[in-house]
């Protein structure tokens, strides 16, 4: 994706604007560069490697379809690929204080940033290509096994801010999207159109959207109902969270400063020398799933002291209980309301309408909490966190 995002930039088009013989070669050019070899090499005259060969460009095929989808059907439109933060040493998102004499700084590259600008606000959406199956779950991120996309939204929203000082830099969302070519289980006499709808269903951005509606109109400007393109489902001009994943901006900033507590003290950590052996379980899974260090680290749990370090299953309201500090209170459903108030909503009812709506139905969340987030369990991923 990097070789064919940057051979688009370089030839001068946008990612809906291409014409279809365009976009093949530069396929065919990305798929040889990632291999490092010409398409006409003798290497891949095995009818195995040539398979392999037309898989990859097939797969990126579809993904180039798929993300120029995305891409025009929001406001939004890609500001960088393959960021780099690595040597960004005033970056206050990766830089963590351990210490009066110690200090972290995290590297990395964040796949792709998107923005909207406006005459006062830039919205930044983070998006981080999987080539696996996993999951976003804030169950996952409470516990430490996900903290990458928070990070990246953090650097993102940081280097925004310094290049736009006077205006408000606001996260849109941050997202995985899966680079696969997927199948879909065939029900009876399907049309073209439905299983292209399925197919479309398996690759929309997964991850957390600002529940924000201005900003989820920019996300998708054509969402009615269930959105193809981010995880939000939207009836009468309201989000229904139970079928959605999403958190205020409030929110998306207690996430941060969560995230950024886990990394100073994981930092500290590893300083005191802390290398004990407690790979997590939750469920069926375990840290050692797909862990190819067996042989060094030596964990087995038929030697006395050896365990499972098991995580708890909690709901999205009580892992939000966790994450606002203690004291505070969550201002999110009177926030809402009043932005509500303020502006016309995605369909035809009444902005007033809409923000008394709201009030109720935050109100009686609140007895419980807000549903936001998943909590079921992730698939297997061969990258998952130990």
């Amino acid at each position: 994706m990097e070789h064919y995002s940057h051979a688009l930039e370089q030839a001068g088009y946008q990612w809906f604007d291409v014409p279809k013989d365009v976009e093949e070669e530069l396929i065919e050019q990305a798929v040889e560069k990632a291999l490092g070899t010409g398409l006409d090499s003798f290497l891949l005259e095995e009818a195995r490697t040539a398979y392999l060969v037309e898989r990859m460009k097939r797969i990126l095929r579809r993904t180039v379809e798929t993300v120029a989808e995305q891409i025009r059907t929001s406001h939004f439109a890609p500001e960088g690929y393959e960021v780099s933060f690595s040597f960004a040493e005033n970056l206050e998102a990766v830089n963590f204080i351990l210490s009066e004499e110690e200090k972290m700084r995290l590297q990395g590259r964040i796949d792709r940033i998107d923005t909207k600008k406006t005459e006062d606000k830039v919205y930044v959406k983070v998006i981080d290509y999987k080539s696996g199956s996993r999951e976003f779950q804030l169950l996952s991120l409470y516990h430490g096994l996900q903290l990458q996309l928070v990070i990246y939204m953090g650097a993102a929203l940081e280097m925004e801010k310094r290049r736009h000082p006077d205006k408000e830099v606001v996260p849109a969302g941050l997202f995985y999207y899966h680079i696969q070519d997927p199948m879909v289980e065939k029900k009876g006499a399907m049309t073209p159109e439905e299983i292209e709808a399925q197919i479309k269903e398996q690759l929309k951005l997964d991850g957390l959207v600002n529940s924000d509606l201005e900003v989820i109109s920019r996300l998708d400007r054509e969402i009615e109902g269930a959105s193809d393109v981010i995880p939000v489902a939207i009836k009468s001009g309201m989000v229904q969270e139970a079928r959605s994943s999403v958190a205020s901006g409030r929110r998306f900033k207690l996430l941060a400063d969560y995230v950024r507590s886990r990394c100073q003290k994981t930092g500290q950590e590893i300083l005191q020398g802390d290398i004990g052996l407690r790979p997590m379980k939750r469920g069926e899974r375990t840290g050692c799933d797909y862990c190819p260090y067996h042989a060094v680290c030596g964990f087995d749990r038929k030697t006395a002291g050896y365990g499972y370090r098991r995580l708890k299953n909690m709901k999205p309201e009580e892992i939000w209980a966790e994450i606002i500090p203690e004291g505070e209170a969550d201002e999110e459903p009177e926030e809402r309301a009043e932005e509500m108030e303020k502006r016309p909503g995605i369909s035809g009812k009444g902005a007033a309408g809409q923000a008394e709506e709201e009030r109720t139905r935050m109100g009686q969340a609140g007895e419980t909490g807000a549903r936001v987030g998943r909590t079921e369990e992730a698939r297997p991923d061969r990258k998952e966190g130990v």
